[in-house]
């Protein structure tokens, strides 16, 4: 441990030529103990809170830390992560007292904060080691990129994979394309053929409904005539004697036309 002891004086008439000397980089390594007067006379600490203040090199940042006290001595470990982070010198350092509403402060003492050699450095390396160094990060690189090109090539043949799928997807497509576009055809020409042949059959069911009109009506015009001739034989055997011979005879005038003439053979 790294123990720094000076003596400070409350009556502050004077300006005391104490420095305390502080490493960065050290943790608890530094110990501030101060002999605490008065005028001289040994000052009593007991019932004060005791505390290091300094401001710190760069003028703008300062440490309070809290201290022990026994008799008229002050005893601070310092946490040189806080206290040492700015290296440099400062001349405004000093312990106060609080107890109550009273606050006592020393005479100022000075801070010689010592830079740690390797802040804001990189470590020194032998020519050895860079070279090393630098082959490491070549093998690094080539690994890199060989696993690059195989990544690429695996990029590739799985590109061209989708591709191939894409193209036989397209084919199967197109040609259940082309099925539905001849089922479509084919059901819009039963349609037709459907079509035309109810007309066809509406025609032919209105042809027989003609024709069984006509049929009746020609049936009803034979039933007459028949009606009408058997009436007439009926009426021609009423006025023929049983002793009269006759018989039918056809005759033809010059535009072709014939009928039927009654001839008497009677002798």
């Amino acid at each position: 441990m790294n123990t720094q002891t000076i003596e400070l004086d409350i009556d502050k008439r004077g300006c005391g030529n104490n420095c305390i000397r502080i490493a960065q980089g050290e943790s608890g390594g530094t110990t501030i103990k101060a002999l605490v007067y008065d005028n001289g006379a040994e000052f009593a600490l007991a019932g004060y809170a005791a505390y290091l203040v300094a401001r710190l090199p760069d003028r703008i940042h300062y440490y309070k830390g809290t201290a022990t006290v026994s008799g008229n001595t002050v005893t601070h470990v310092c946490e040189e992560s806080k206290l040492a982070c700015v290296p440099g010198y400062t001349d405004e350092a000093y312990f106060e007292f609080i107890k109550g509403s009273q606050t006592v402060q020393t005479e100022r003492f000075a801070l010689d904060i010592m830079r740690d050699a390797r802040e804001g450095n990189a470590p020194a390396q032998s020519w050895d080691n860079a070279v090393e160094a630098l082959e490491k990060r070549a093998e690094t690189a080539v690994s890199k990129g060989e696993k690059a090109v195989t990544d690429a090539t695996a990029a590739v043949g799985n590109a061209t994979a989708a591709v191939n799928i894409c193209k036989s997807a397209t084919e199967a497509a197109n040609t259940a394309t082309s099925k539905a576009n001849a089922a479509t055809r084919s059901a819009n020409d039963a349609t037709a053929s459907a079509k035309a042949a109810k007309a066809n059959a509406d025609a032919a069911t209105d042809a027989a409904k003609t024709a069984t009109n006509a049929a009746n009506a020609s049936k009803d015009s034979a039933d007459e005539a028949a009606a009408d001739a058997r009436k007439a034989a009926e009426e021609a055997r009423g006025s023929i004697s049983t002793d009269m011979k006759i018989y039918f005879k056809r005759v033809t005038d010059a535009q072709g036309n014939s009928w039927p003439v009654l001839v008497d053979m009677t002798v």
